[in-house]
């Protein structure tokens, strides 16, 4: 059985038995489907540091960050969303 935290409101992790999988939330637009969410898969990682590094990457590369000190606080920002989805899945499981 594989893991699903949900990181946020953008961001799901979970997994298969060989890796950690980035997914990003997305909302159906139209059909039969409309307004349902699903996931797109962003990336595969062997180790959960590597996905981390990820979805600070995706994160950042889709926002308007112009300034480093910017750069910094999101990346800090990003990580405690990280580390309160796990915390959270841990008492879960």
């Amino acid at each position: 059985m594989g893991i699903r935290i949900e990181v946020g409101d953008k961001w799901v992790i979970t997994s298969d038995q060989y890796q950690f999988i980035l997914n990003e939330k997305k909302v159906v637009k139209s059909g039969n489907k409309a307004g349902e969410e699903w996931l797109d898969t962003i990336g595969y990682y062997p180790k959960i540091n590597q996905l981390i590094s990820g979805l600070i990457h995706h994160q950042i590369h889709g926002s308007d960050i112009t300034a480093i000190d910017a750069m910094a606080e999101e990346i800090e920002r990003v990580g405690q969303l990280c580390i309160a989805a796990i915390q959270g899945a841990s008492v879960d499981a």
